[in-house]
């Protein structure tokens, strides 16, 4: 599972027609994790600051991602990001997108596992992958980024 820092991902420039300035840039957020939660097989749940009240978004969730609005006077994406974390039965099975360097320390002492979102936008780019029995001749073709990713998620073996 996702936990995305939604207006940190946004606020870093990566996404063309989507930013901070927008009246809109939650929306268009999610419409575009949306169209490539296929290219993820994952869920994702995008937390974002200032909501009135907050708690979770029926209107903008949907279609394997979750949106989450952090109380305005209450909270903030970060706290509800490390709450969510810290309260998790398998933190070692969430991966937290985000960039903010404290944000990341928190969740990472907290057992959750990190991606930056240059990656996170890399990985839900790239093309969806037939899934299916592969040859016994044929050798899976992996850059040395996509192996790094790998140990980097699972850890390198003991063997």
């Amino acid at each position: 599972m996702y936990l995305i820092d939604g207006h940190n991902l946004i606020g870093q420039g990566l996404i063309p027609g989507i930013d901070l300035q927008q009246e809109d840039d939650e929306a268009r957020l999610v419409r575009w994790l949306r169209a490539r939660q296929p290219n993820l097989r994952s869920k994702m749940t995008v937390i974002f600051d200032g909501g009135i009240p907050g708690g979770m978004s029926l209107a903008l969730s949907g279609g394997g991602v979750t949106v989450i609005f952090a109380a305005q006077r209450r909270s903030n994406a970060d706290r509800v990001i490390l709450n969510r974390v810290r309260k998790a039965a398998r933190p070692q099975e969430i991966i937290v997108v985000t960039n903010d360097a404290d944000l990341r320390a928190q969740v990472q002492r907290a057992g959750a596992r990190l991606m930056r979102g240059d990656a996170f936008i890399r990985r839900l780019q790239r093309p969806l992958r037939q899934v299916g029995p592969a040859s016994p001749k044929e050798k899976p073709n992996l850059s040395k980024q996509e192996v790094d990713e790998f140990l980097q998620m699972f850890g390198a073996g003991e063997d």
